[in-house]
């Protein structure tokens, strides 16, 4: 194995993982470091409220948070970490992996957080020895890059809905989908409400589970295209 995993749980501490005794306990991992603010510090540490886990997430700067913000709203992940692991790798330096997310479907995907302009050949060398490490035991690897605009302003909104409404949604959440499974815009779904913006409401909540799509890479407008997700494993509906 080209590194050597160590995990922070309550119950072990800090420890080096066995893989020959199979995954670690996703679910139980704990930082490995916990991030914290200097004078000469770039990020700063940000608290999120996770739904995924019903608890908070503590992050490193704010590019983390839209990271995790990301995976919170979808609809296949069924648990996020936050620096879950330290990787020393054989050929290399020691490197804490920002985010982890669990899918529903068992695979789990380690993330490092890094904007664009800073992905240097030192961090491609980092990440390329992550990736090697996650494909010999079977997980996966990926880096969240800086978004667009308009991807980070929808998420933001769509946040607000993150909750289930409070009413009863259940009908007008079948009429939204009713609607949105066939050729609809945003504008159309939002004509179905009866004034008092529940189905409104709902829609946006739907959009941020997922179950409802659009294209957030571009302003959501009253003509914005919206689709039924094909897959569909929020049950808030």
């Amino acid at each position: 194995m080209g590194a050597t995993w160590q995990i922070r749980t309550a119950q072990g501490g800090e420890q080096v993982w066995d893989w020959r005794a199979g995954a670690p306990p996703v679910a139980e991992l704990l930082p490995v470091r916990r991030p914290a603010a200097g004078a000469m510090s770039r990020h700063t540490p940000v608290r999120m409220a996770c739904m995924t886990i019903g608890s908070w997430l503590l992050l490193e700067s704010g590019l983390e948070y839209e990271a995790g913000r990301g995976l919170d709203r979808d609809p296949t992940v069924d648990w996020i970490a936050a620096q879950p692991v330290r990787l020393q790798f054989d050929e290399g330096p020691t490197h804490i992996v920002d985010l982890l997310a669990r899918h529903r479907d068992g695979s789990v995907v380690l993330w490092d957080v890094r904007p664009d302009e800073r992905q240097d050949e030192e961090f491609a060398r980092v990440a390329d020895l992550s990736r090697q490490a996650c494909s010999e035991v079977g997980w996966h690897y990926a880096v969240h890059g800086t978004p667009s605009t308009a991807y980070r302003l929808n998420l933001l909104w769509l946040a607000l809905f993150r909750r289930p409404p409070k009413w009863p949604h259940h009908q007008a959440a079948q009429r939204l989908l009713n609607v949105a499974s066939g050729p609809a815009t945003i504008g159309d779904l939002m004509a179905i409400d009866d004034g008092d913006g529940h189905a409104i409401a709902t829609m946006w909540h739907l959009l941020w589970t997922g179950v409802l799509r659009v294209d957030l890479d571009e302003r959501i407008t009253p003509a914005t295209a919206v689709a039924v997700t094909e897959t569909q494993v929020s049950d808030d509906a």
